[in-house]
């Protein structure tokens, strides 16, 4: 196999020397191969304690990550843990980088310099991306993946915006070695003898409105217009209440019309003019239905994600970012969508879950191509 993948987990936050012992003894770094990459997520407590930083900074292959509200690996899930996993190949070759601070004027400059200078240390065009983008602030999370799909000129990029502890996105970080902080992004250029598939599932056929509606007038993420009225005014008239700030729970179904499949999209805030600010692009000309989030929902599409990943062939290694959301809105049961995963996948192949403040994931076009793709809700694996 191209890449083989091995985890480790620790909940040892206090103590940063024998959390590195128990993650080396778990992965046996003697037995790596010629060249390994790390993917490290953590509850916050790791980071303010300064394990997380240690941690990364003694590991011998670079680390990239984030802050996660939960993690799975190894047979054992929760909230107050540590999960590495190690991807370690003879022909596949790993290249790191992190950007500067990504600010509303300077994103894109930002991370073009980033990308370019991590290139030219890779020396070749990368197969593939995995990436962690800090929780926006000033820019929204499809802005920031529209920037690097240009700057990379369309390399598949798979990965997330960092999650913390709450929904309130106060506390959330990404990781590079022992560069830890809010505001930056970390991504990997994956190179060489690797093939990676991409699996991503978002609300179920049964949740979703059969009642369709047009784009008509947008700009970027915000939504003007449906069906050539105020888009708030559109959903008013269906007749759907929102209590303050609880808009994201309602997904938004677009279908872009290019052949790939639809895509779940939060809808961020309500703007004066009775426009939507929503988490992925919403073009003129594309189709929107009203989705329901419910538990059963997001365990039916977990098992649908598994069932595609596990039909899979030739594969070593799954990591998997399903939405933060599906951890909230699981409760009282919140570690259901992780335990179900752990009795499929333990015993019969690697894999890591954490989850995501915002999904990148790569879908296919009718061409058969790759293309960058901005979700929420959803659950998204990478396959290789």
């Amino acid at each position: 196999m191209a890449i083989v993948l091995r985890t480790a987990v620790t909940e040892e936050v206090d103590e940063p020397d024998l959390a590195l012992k128990e993650l080396l003894e778990q992965l046996d770094v003697s037995t790596l191969k010629t060249n390994s990459l790390g993917i490290l997520y953590c509850h916050i407590d790791f980071i303010e304690s300064g394990a997380a930083e240690y941690i990364a900074r003694m590991l011998p292959f670079d680390v990239i990550g984030m802050s996660s509200m939960a993690s799975a690996s190894r047979a054992t899930e929760g909230l107050y843990r540590l999960t590495v996993a190690v991807l370690t190949s003879d022909d596949v070759r790993f290249t790191t980088c992190s950007t500067l601070p990504l600010t509303a004027t300077g994103y894109q400059q930002t991370i073009t310099t980033s990308w370019q200078e991590a290139l030219g240390r890779a020396g070749a065009t990368p197969r593939f991306v995995i990436g962690f983008l800090p929780f926006p602030r000033d820019v929204s999370g499809q802005d920031l993946l529209t920037a690097f799909d240009e700057a990379s000129g369309h390399i598949p990029l798979w990965g997330s915006i960092a999650s913390g502890t709450d929904m309130t996105y106060s506390d959330c970080y990404t990781i590079h070695n022992d560069v830890i902080g809010k505001t930056g992004a970390a991504f990997a250029l994956i190179e060489g003898n690797v093939e990676p598939d991409f699996v991503v599932t978002s609300i179920p056929e049964r949740n979703i409105s059969e009642r369709k509606a047009m784009v008509t007038k947008s700009h970027g993420c915000i939504l003007n217009e449906i069906n050539d009225m105020p888009a708030l005014d559109y959903i008013d008239q269906l007749g759907i209440i929102f209590n303050r700030g609880d808009q994201t729970t309602v997904p938004l179904i677009v279908d872009y019309r290019d052949g790939s499949q639809p895509v779940a999209l939060g809808m961020y805030a309500f703007l004066e003019d009775r426009s939507i600010l929503c988490g992925g692009l919403m073009p003129e000309g594309a189709l929107l239905s009203l989705g329901e989030i419910d538990s059963q929902g997001i365990l039916e599409t977990m098992r649908l994600s598994l069932d595609k990943l596990c039909s899979l062939t030739d594969k070593s290694g799954f990591l998997m970012l399903p939405c933060v959301t599906r951890f909230v809105m699981l409760a009282p049961r919140q570690e259901d969508e992780m335990l179900e995963t752990i009795e499929r996948l333990e015993g019969v192949i690697p894999y890591q879950l954490g989850y995501s403040g915002g999904e990148f994931c790569p879908v296919k076009a009718e061409n058969g191509v790759w293309r960058n793709q901005f979700h929420n809700y959803t659950f998204t694996a990478c396959a290789f």
